[in-house]
């Protein structure tokens, strides 16, 4: 396989170094200048996933494919995120693709210019579905990650929180494909009987059951060359999930009722918020669907834990709402209610955060949004949480939210005075927690109160 690769390489590229161990490969690195670089993930002396690492510590621009077998197809896709630029299957479907794909990686030599492109790509197909790109580097890889493996004939594994947003990540999977042209179909396993969902899955033949008067085909067979999204897999039954493994390892089913196998091409997105290891564990969940699913894995942090997108996804649902309802206004959070928005749990994530924004458009009528403004709960749940030690919030102190019919100009040392005053009152004269809640020092706050 070496030389028959070095031979086609060579023919159109030029020169050619063909090495078969990583000790040889990192010597030739350390001694010259490589555009790209072949590596099977199974050499000798090690995995090929290390001599990718190296490489792209020494000569990042360098464009690395990788040649897998199946069961080590996991491992390939965890390479893009090392900054492979791709991965083949092996055995080759033909040299014409593997060809593609060399003549794509040596376009591509001008690193900034390739992710600005891959980033272009990405906010195009994320904006098509809805979804914003998160200002925290975990969820910006996961996007690319998502984008690097849409193409790619493999299952994937959605984890997160319910309202995190799995079936957007499903469709923007979907959308940036070679099957966007085709259907997506979703399906909730754990909203659906047994026996309907079945049905819902295969689709049955006239007189497979009581009220079958016609048969009727299944998703399976309407998403072909598409998508399905399984959502809440772990609801699924264990008969459910033999009857999807089937499907995932042949390609094949057969209708409720029916004798005759059906041949189906669909890519499978399954998303759930249980550990399904731990279902496996308690025997809940089979171990063999889990790894067929498991080849692609990505998880959404809940809304809780990337705060710092709070503002951001306010914006775009406010301007989403107000496009909805036809509405005039310019509304906007103001930084002190952002500030409460970003301490409450969220356990509803960006569902629960949508809603939220949607009641106070719909509602509030003034411009700015202040803490008086935000729905009880969240005011009373900010303050049981915090325990009074992170911010002060209520409709006893204000902020910013006066009219300026009614405004009342006064000398800054009073201000300060009299709200230092307010902070102090609010933590029943505990001056560490005041201070803290200033963001000042103990000793400063003494000084200003003397």
């Amino acid at each position: 396989m070496q030389t028959l690769l070095k031979k086609i390489i060579t023919s159109e590229y030029g020169q050619v170094i063909a090495v078969g161990d990583i000790k040889t490969a990192s010597k030739e690195m350390n001694e010259r200048k490589f555009q790209m670089a072949l590596i099977d993930l199974m050499l000798p002396d090690g995995s090929g996933l290390s001599l990718l690492k190296h490489i792209k510590e020494i000569e990042p621009d360098c464009k690395c494919i990788l040649m897998t077998g199946y069961g080590t197809i996991r491992t390939a896709v965890e390479a893009i995120n090392y900054g492979a630029y791709d991965y083949l299957e092996k055995p080759f479907n033909s040299m014409e693709e593997l060809r593609g794909l060399i003549q794509n990686a040596v376009k591509s030599t001008d690193l900034n210019t390739t992710k600005a492109n891959e980033f272009e790509c990405i906010s195009y197909y994320a904006n098509q579905v809805g979804m914003l790109i998160s200002n925290y580097e975990k969820m910006q890889q996961l996007l690319y990650t998502a984008y690097r493996i849409a193409n790619k004939k493999i299952s994937v594994l959605i984890t997160g929180e319910t309202g995190t947003g799995k079936e957007l990540l499903a469709r923007f999977i979907h959308l940036a494909s070679n099957r966007s042209e085709n259907y997506f179909t979703s399906i909730n396993c754990g909203a659906i009987h047994e026996n309907l969902l079945e049905s819902e899955l295969f689709g049955h033949e006239k007189g497979a059951f009581t009220g079958s008067v016609a048969a009727k085909k299944g998703i399976f067979e309407l998403a072909d060359q598409g998508t399905l999204f399984l959502d809440e897999l772990g609801e699924a039954s264990q008969a459910i999930q033999v009857k999807l493994l089937r499907v995932l390892e042949s390609g094949e089913f057969m209708r409720v009722g029916g004798e005759k196998l059906i041949q189906t091409d669909v890519r499978v997105i399954a998303a759930t918020n249980s550990d399904l290891e731990e279902l496996i564990e308690r025997k809940n969940f089979r171990k063999d669907l889990y790894y067929r699913l498991n080849v692609v894995h990505l998880d959404i942090l809940p809304l809780r834990k990337r705060v710092e997108d709070i503002p951001q996804l306010i914006n775009f649902f406010v301007d989403s709402i107000v496009s909805k309802y036809d509405l005039s206004t310019n509304l906007v959070f103001s930084e002190l209610a952002l500030e409460v928005l970003k301490l409450y749990p969220w356990h509803g994530n960006i569902r629960e955060l949508y809603n939220i924004t949607q009641q106070i458009v719909l509602q509030v009528e003034t411009d700015v949004i202040e803490i008086k403004h935000l729905p009880r709960q969240i005011i009373s749940t900010v303050n049981r949480n915090e325990d009074k030690e992170k911010v002060m919030v209520g409709h006893n102190i204000k902020s910013n939210g006066d009219d300026e019919e009614n405004f009342n100009p006064k000398p800054l040392k009073d201000v300060e005075k009299e709200y230092i005053e307010k902070t102090i009152n609010y933590f029943d004269g505990n001056l560490s927690m005041a201070a803290k809640a200033l963001g000042i020092s103990r000793a400063t706050l003494y000084r200003k109160v003397k």
